[in-house]
């Protein structure tokens, strides 16, 4: 998944619903506001993942510490491709 090209195209998108053209600067600034929204629903999904998996497998706690693991593993790398979109 290109988040670049994702945040790019809703800030495009976002230029053409209002009715009006963003400079190179300003799709930016609004690339950036829509990445660090992604980051925040990212980090709000992870959260909700994590929690769910303990209570799943309460009966299995180190298969849902392998996963919960494996879910922030996940969570760094995406983290870190939204960042650079910044």
């Amino acid at each position: 998944m290109n988040l670049t090209k994702v945040a790019n195209t809703a800030a495009t998108d976002a230029s053409k619903a209002i009715g009006t053209s963003l400079s190179d600067d300003e799709v930016e600034k609004v690339t950036a506001i829509i990445a660090k929204a992604m980051e925040n629903a990212v980090l709000e999904a992870s959260a909700q993942h994590s929690t769910a998996c303990v209570d799943c497998l309460i009966h299995d706690q180190d298969l849902a510490h392998k996963i919960q693991d494996e879910i922030e593993r996940k969570k760094i790398a995406l983290i870190a491709n939204l960042s650079s979109l910044r």
